[in-house]
C-alpha cells in the first residue's frame, strides 16, 4: 500500500510538472475585437500520465475479488468445498468486468503517434484478463501464468511508450496487483 501511495504521490508531481502550458495567440476571427485569447499546448506526457492513472483506476475498481483469489492462492491460504466456489466465482466476475473496463478505454486523441502500441497493450491487457477468467472455471488447479505473462508483455508496451514520451517507466502490473 505504502509504495501505491508513493507511486500516485510521485505521479501526481510528474503530472503537475507537466500540466499543459498556456500560450498566447492573437485574436483573428472577424469579430474586431482583437483581443488574446488562451489556447492550450498538446501535451503528450500529460496526457499520457491522466490515460496511463486511468488504466490502473479503472481496473482497481473492479478487480478487487480477483486480487482476493490470487494472494489467498499465492498463501496458499485458499478454502475448500463451497467457499472455494464462491471465491472463484467472485474472481471470475471481477476477471471479466476488468476485461471490459480495458475494452473500454479510449486513447486520447494527443496520443495518436502512440495509439498502436497503446492499443496493442490494452489488448494484451484484455486477452490476460481473459485468460485468467477461463483459467478461474478449468478444473483442477487455478494457474494463472501464462495470463501474467501476457500482461507483462502490456506492461513493457506501455513502458516503452512511457519512455518515448519522455517518462519514467512504471509497472502497471503491480499497480493493478494490489
Amino acid at each position: 500500500m505504502k509504495k501505491l501511495l508513493l507511486l500516485l504521490a510521485s505521479l501526481t508531481i510528474v503530472l503537475a510538472a507537466c500540466s499543459s502550458e498556456k500560450e498566447e495567440t492573437p485574436d483573428t476571427s472577424t469579430n474586431g475585437a482583437g483581443a488574446a485569447k488562451t489556447e492550450e499546448k498538446a501535451n503528450p506526457a500529460a496526457d499520457m500520465m491522466k490515460f496511463y492513472l486511468s488504466i490502473s483506476q479503472s481496473i482497481n475498481e473492479v478487480d478487487a475479488d480477483l486480487n482476493t483469489f490470487e494472494n489467498a492462492q499465492g498463501e496458499a491460504a485458499l478454502p475448500e468445498g463451497e467457499e472455494l466456489k464462491t471465491m472463484k466465482d467472485a474472481a471470475k466476475v471481477s476477471a471479466d468486468n476488468a476485461a471490459a473496463k480495458v475494452e473500454a478505454l479510449e486513447v486520447p486523441e494527443a496520443l495518436t503517434k502512440q495509439q498502436e502500441a497503446i492499443e496493442s497493450a490494452l489488448t494484451k491487457m484484455q486477452e490476460a484478463y481473459t485468460m485468467k477468467s477461463q483459467a478461474l472455471v478449468s478444473e483442477g488447479d487455478v494457474k494463472f501464468d501464462e495470463a501474467n505473462v501476457k500482461f507483462q508483455e502490456a506492461d513493457t508496451e506501455l513502458n516503452a511508450v512511457l519512455e518515448e514520451i519522455g517518462l519514467v517507466g512504471s509497472s502497471i502490473f503491480n499497480e493493478v496487483s494490489l
